[in-house]
């Protein structure tokens, strides 16, 4: 299933909802979920949810994952929908990037990894969180 390009309109503190997309590079494709801007936990949850299903699609461990947290907020209600979510998809993942992760947003994702056995990297640059995908 193609991700729907819908958009959905939200509260002022809140961006408009992306939907996650597969990009590519050095011939790697790769899954992009961007939160950035994301503050309300139905977004947040949505945009997690979609991801999944578009790694849940692969019939093998190949999934790369770009994760970025730029200006996002969460709630450890969120946490505990996307950890169920999570789980479901980490025998999808080959490789997975956090870029942007700070403060509290930090610490709920130290509990996803805890809850799902998620091997995700944290870097601070996108560019080199995908040259790290892209690497074999």
């Amino acid at each position: 299933m193609v991700p729907l390009n819908i958009q959905v309109m939200v509260d002022k503190e809140s961006q408009i909802y992306m939907p996650p997309t597969w990009k590519h590079y050095m011939n790697v494709e790769y899954i992009q979920i961007d939160f950035t801007g994301l503050y309300k936990d139905e977004d947040i949850i949505k945009c997690v949810a979609d991801a999944v299903e578009m790694g849940l699609q692969r019939s093998d461990k190949s999934v790369r994952a770009l994760v970025y947290l730029k200006n996002s907020k969460t709630s450890p209600n969120a946490i505990r929908s996307i950890k169920k979510l999570g789980k479901l998809v980490q025998p999808k993942l080959k490789k997975s990037a956090l870029v942007g992760s700070v403060g509290i947003v930090s610490l709920l994702m130290k509990i996803y990894i805890s809850y799902t056995g998620s091997k995700i990297k944290f870097f601070t640059d996108k560019e080199a969180a995908i040259k790290y995908l892209a690497n074999d």
